[in-house]
This record gives C-alpha cells, structure tokens and sequence, in this order.
C-alpha cells in the first residue's frame, strides 16, 4: 500500500488528453485523495505532444515530483520525451498499435493495452479518453462504479446514446485479461475520510472570487493563458444579472472596464504579456482620474509572442514600474488556489477603498494547474466600497461634493455619474477638485501628493507569509506557484529552513521586509525570471544587498523539486559551512 502516485499521461494534441488527466483527478478527489495536475501542451488547437501529470497523494501537495509511477502513452513521442522520469518501478502502459519495442527502456514493465482497438469497436476513436481513464482506475483498483458515476456527469449532455457507449467501454476495460492487469496493480492507502472534494484550477478561482465579490461585468480579449476567467464569468454572469463581453483588443477591455467601473459596477478585465503591453495606457488612466480598476494577469514566456504556452513570471518589471508617469497601484500575488479566490475579493476592496488599479499576478502554472482543494472558507467574506457616496447624503450639498476633493488620507469621496448635486467632469489630462483640466503648477503638486500618497497605509502590513522551521537563520521567499514546489523541496529533504510567500509586491511591505533583513543572516528569493526581478525591486527599495540572494530559472518550465532542494543545499553550505 502506498501513500501517494504520480502518473504522467500523453499522447496527440486533440485526442482527449486532458480530459483523461481531469477525470482521473475527478474519480480521485470524490474518493477523498488530494490531486495536483501539471499541462505541457503546443500553441496549437491540434497536433503535436501533449501531456499531463497527476499527483495523487493522501495529503495536500501543490507539486509534481520529479519521478513517474506510471505512463500511459498513447504516441511514441510521450515516450521518447518521459521515459528518463520513470521510477524504478515503474509501469507504462501502452496503446498496443503502437510500435515501441525499440524505444521500451531496459527493463521496464510495460504493459500492451487494446486502447484503440476497444474504443472503435463500442464507439469511436474519439472515446479513447474513456478507455484510457478505465485502465487506469483499474490498475489503481479504483471500483467501476465510480468511474462511471463521473463519467455520466460528464456527458449527461450528450445524450443517451453517448453515455452507453462510453459505459460499455468502460465494461471491456474491467473485464480484460483479469490475470495479467492484477499482477501490476498499484494499491493506494484509502484516505481517512471519504469526501468529494472540489477540483479547480486558478483561473476558475479568479473568476468564482469575482464572482462572490459582487463583479458584475467583465470585458476581455481572449489570450492564453488567461481565457478561462472570461469564459467562467460568460457563463455565470447573466444569471446574477451580469455581462461578459468579448471585444476586439486589450485596448478597448481595459477601456470597457474602466467605464464600467466609473458608472460604479464592480469589473474586471484579464490578459497576459502581450496584452498587458496594450493596457498599460488605460491602467495609467485609471490610476490618473483614480478610477477602480482590477486587471488579472498571468504571466507566460516573453517577450513578444514568445512561449504562449510556457511557464514565466516576467512581467513584473513591467507591471511596477510601467506606464508613463507616476500613479498609485497595488499588485498583489496568489500562491494556491484559495489565496486565488481571497485575493480576488480582496482586490476589488483595495481598488474602491484606494480608488486605484489594482493588479492581480498570476503565472501560467497557477492559471491552468487543477487540484483538488478543501472548501473556500466564505464566513470572512466583507465587501467594502469605500468612500462611495449615496445619493441621499448629496442632496443637503448645495454646492455638491467635489470629485478630486483634497483629504487628509488622499482618497476623495466617489460619486457615482448621474447622482444629483454630484460634479462628474473626468479627464486624462490633470485637474483640480472638480475634475476640470488646469496646469497649475501648485494645483499639480497638491494632485500628485494626494495619489501618491493614498497607499502610506499599505507600508505598514504584513503581507509575507512565512512557514517557520527555526533552526537554520535563512528564508527562502517566492510568489505564485513556485510556493508549491518550495513547500514540497523543504518537506522531502526534512530541510529545516523557513520559507514563505509574499501576498503583496506593491506597494512593497518595507516594515515586515526590513524586519526580516534584521532576523535572517539571508534571504533568498524563487523566481522564474532572467533579471530576478523581484530579488532586484527588493534591493532597490530596501538595500542590504549583500543578504539578498536569488535562486532563478528562465527555460519555460516550472522549477522542479530537486532543483530548489539542489539550491537549498548549496546556499545552506555556502552560509552555513561545518554545521
């Protein structure tokens, strides 16, 4: 019996992949295991190699390990490509039409299957996903009654017909050659509780936070790796009496939003690299006639069109210190799927009660990774508004209430267009506390102070969070998904050094930060970036460069296990040589 599993299944771009790895992960989690998938695929909507890990364990991972248990192949380039990964012993099964014999590693029990062959003869082609989900089960001894119970949601639009089939086929997979599939099976310890845990990946998570946060409109070009949230919220949208709009070019969806926005509906607009070039212009906008204002980006390889479909976190130079001029903007950064769906909400708070845009930084791993996650939590769940003004307070207000008005903490009241006694001239160009242009030098320096200044508050939170193990005076610190992999390194090595993550990039929680420099000999940032970009912003912001140093990689893939326990290892030596 073992605790936890990791197999890796591929084959053509096209052919049902993904879902095979999806309803794997389905059948698992309504058993009560934890599961963490992991997407290789081409930018292309056929053809070519595509793959998907899966991680199954009995406790919550948020990484993929370096070794694989089991493969499914059902192309030869899944092979060639893998099978370096394989444990000892471990198992690849094979669509048998295939001819492998020549690239079958030494040694390796490897295991014919009629995949194509049972999927034409009770169906079709296209229903090689069901056979291959079915051989799986069942070398994990999972029931047939199971799978089937996931496979019926799963097509119960389909029709009648199309569920038959695909149950029939399931039928032939759990009645072949019995005495063979028994010798290889792999038993998993059963989980302590039976539950139907939830899967979702991080996009579905932005979109659902969006969602619970009262956003009501959603206005974006679709770009990989961020479509899921437009298509979510499309979905969803026009029931809670919402719209999506899918529109020409990033220019006019972060325009759409900031007009949505302005007419006070909570919105929200997402991209990636290439598009985040483009609304740079209306993020500055936002952040000039303090308009709220939420862009989710998830980072992929650049520059240009570079890796669509690779992992990168290289935007963050762009995102703080881009666009012209000086504006106020918070970027805040998930690193689990929850954190997904609480930052979300967070996010639209922060940009009504700063009146500011406000960034959400993803990257293409945390986008589109599916795991099995607990229930969100929605008892903390507070929408705040802000300084939004109702209408009834303005009608005392002979004169009305000025837009831009000059407060002690920098942040005006927000009035609504069309609100009796409100004034709503806005404008690009700088203005005065009515709204309406001037390039007057004092009223220019008075406007700038007011937005610059808003965010002072935000210098004061503690926004790392920090996973203690102290015995080593050494903190590695990441964002987004290399958390995952960085949590898993420090526990297969029993490492006993401190890790965290850090929930808020900008404004940069210099009070925690300098405080951290004071309590560790080092801190070591995890990013997937040439410049190491956040190593570099923390430098510049705070000094002490000589106790900040930086782990990084650049090739498109995610970090991997034994390359962070590798830096680890190394650093730890370096800094702590003959303990």
């Amino acid at each position: 019996m073992i605790d936890e599993l990791t197999i890796l299944v591929g084959g053509i771009q096209g052919e049902g992949i993904i879902s095979i790895g999806i309803n794997l992960m389905k059948v698992l989690s309504s058993l009560g295991y934890y599961t963490y998938g992991q997407r290789t695929f081409s930018s292309r909507i056929k053809g070519g190699n595509t793959t998907m890990i899966i991680h199954v364990s009995l406790e919550k991972t948020m990484a993929i390990p370096d070794t694989i248990d089991m493969m499914l192949v059902l192309d030869e380039e899944t092979l060639k490509d893998n099978y370096h990964r394989l444990d000892n012993n471990g198992l690849i099964l094979y669509d048998n039409i295939l001819s492998l014999k020549s690239t079958l590693p030494e040694k390796a029990t490897a295991i014919p299957l009629p995949v194509s062959k049972i999927s034409k003869e009770e169906g079709s082609a296209l229903m090689k996903s069901t056979c291959s989900l079915g051989f799986i089960c069942r070398m994990l001894d999972i029931n047939q009654k199971h799978v089937s119970s996931i496979l019926i949601k799963r097509f119960h639009k389909k029709g009648k017909k199309i569920i038959n089939q695909n149950l029939q086929i399931l039928e032939r997979v759990f009645t072949y050659d019995k005495e063979t599939i028994d010798q290889y099976i792999k038993h998993l310890n059963i989980p302590m509780k039976e539950l139907n845990r939830p899967l979702m990946i991080g996009n579905d998570s932005i979109a659902f936070g969006a969602l619970m946060a009262g956003c009501r409109f959603v206005s974006s070009y679709p770009i990989t790796p961020a479509s899921e949230i437009m298509e979510y919220l499309g979905k969803c949208l026009p029931s809670y009496g919402g719209l999506m709009l899918q529109v020409e070019d990033e220019i006019a969806a972060v325009n759409m939003t900031i007009g949505a926005s302005f007419a006070g509906v909570r919105s929200i607009t997402a991209t990636s690299g290439p598009g985040l070039s483009l609304m740079l212009e209306g993020i500055g906008l936002a952040g000039m006639t303090e308009t709220p204002l939420v862009v989710v980006n998830s980072q992929r390889v650049g520059p240009s069109t570079g890796l669509p479909t690779k992992h990168e976190q290289s935007d963050l130079f762009t995102l703080y210190y881009g666009g012209h001029g000086e504006f106020p903007l918070i970027i805040l950064s998930p690193s689990t799927i929850e954190d997904c769906f609480h930052s979300t909400i967070r996010a639209f708070n922060l940009a009504e009660k700063f009146q500011c845009p406000v960034i959400l930084l993803l990257d293409l791993t945390l986008s589109l990774s599916p795991q099995t996650i607990d229930e969100f939590s929605y008892e903390d769940i507070v929408l705040n508004r802000g300084k939004l003004v109702e209408e009834s307070d303005l009608r005392q207000e002979a004169e009305g209430v000025k837009p831009y008005l000059l407060t002690e903490d920098g942040i005006s009241p927000r009035i609504l267009p069309g609100v009796l006694n409100g004034h709503h001239h806005i404008t690009g160009l700088e203005h005065n506390e009515f709204g309406l242009p001037t390039d007057n030098p004092l009223n220019r320096r008075l406007m700038m102070e007011k937005r610059m200044q808003k965010l002072q508050p935000l210098l004061e939170e503690d926004e790392i969070v920090i996973r203690m193990n102290n015995k080593k005076n050494i903190l590695f610190l990441t964002f987004g998904s290399p958390y995952g992999i960085l949590e898993r390194a420090v526990a297969v090595t029993g490492s006993t050094v401190d890790y965290g993550y850090i929930k808020m990039i900008k404004p940069l929680p210099k009070k925690q930060l300098i405080q951290i420099i004071k309590d560790y000999d080092l801190l070591v940032i995890v990013e997937n970036n040439y410049s190491q970009q956040l190593a570099t912003i923390i430098k510049a912001e705070i000094g002490n460069h000589n106790k900040i140093k930086s782990i990084s990689k650049y090739d498109g893939t995610p970090f991997t296990v034994s390359e962070i326990i590798d830096g680890i290892e190394v650093l730890i030596n370096e800094k702590y040589e003959g303990l």
